[in-house]
This record gives C-alpha cells, structure tokens and sequence, in this order.
C-alpha cells in the first residue's frame, strides 16, 4: 500500500508545500544529503521566525504527534505541526486538547483561532520559498495527487 506525508491527528487543517532547494537536490538534479540537512535547519529557523513574528503567543515546543509528525510551536488554544515525506511536506494545525478552556467555548475559540492562523501560516511558507499545493485526491493504493496552489 502506498503512503503519503503524515499530519497531526485531528487536526483542523492541513497545508501541504514542496521545494527542490529543501530536499537537497541541486542544479544538475542529484542529492547531496548535508545538504538536505542545512537547507532543512535553515528552512525550520526561519519558518520560525516568520510565524513568531507574526503570531507572538507562540512558543517553541519540541514534541511529537507521532513517529513522523514533530510539533513545533503551540500556544494556550493550537499547537502547529510539521512532517516530511520523500520531499513532499505538510504544516498542521490541531486545537490542543488540554483543559484550557472547558466544551464549546474551547471549541468554538480555538477552532476559530485556527482559521484564523491559516492564511497567515500560508504566507509565511511563501516567504520562506516554498511551493504551496491543494490536494486533489488520493487513490485508493493511498497514493495522493497534488497541484500547485494558485
């Protein structure tokens, strides 16, 4: 069965993005794996710095969703996630599900911080140089199709 990049469980949206420059592959089409490395370290830096600045209740975090999923920033109501498969990339935003506030309020505020934090998000992935994508479909051996986000 095929595979496809991992997001957060539950989470409230998903934006999927790809860069040549950030998988390692250079001008001629080969890989250089320290290079994938740095451009990867260089890319997490400065996504950081794009989305603090302008989201500032977030802070660093360190954790994992799963094997694949590391979340990276959170505040009270949202945590954002990242994860990478064979060059193909995902940012998720989940509502965190601790007792902050309690039933719908929870719910309803941070569901709509979510939406609110999306378009933001989005463009600091466009600063940083990557392409963003829609997901078109999956077929049913869990390949997905994706097109370049206009």
């Amino acid at each position: 069965m095929g595979r496809s990049v991992s997001y957060l469980s539950n989470a409230e949206y998903v934006i999927y993005f790809n860069a040549d420059w950030l998988n390692g592959i250079d001008e001629n089409g080969e890989y250089n794996e320290d290079e994938a490395q740095w451009n990867w370290e260089d890319f997490k830096t400065n996504l950081v710095y794009e989305i603090k600045n302008k989201l500032k209740s977030y802070d660093d975090v360190e954790k994992w969703d799963c094997n694949e999923v590391m979340i990276f920033l959170e505040n009270q109501l949202c945590e954002i996630g990242i994860s990478e498969y064979c060059g193909l990339y995902s940012l998720s935003i989940r509502i965190k599900e601790e007792e902050f506030y309690t039933g719908q309020i929870k719910d309803g505020l941070a569901g709509n911080h979510a939406f609110q934090i999306r378009k933001t998000l989005e463009k600091c992935l466009i600063n940083c140089g990557v392409n963003l994508l829609n997901k078109i479909g999956t077929f049913s051996n869990g390949n997905s199709v994706y097109e370049l986000a206009k």
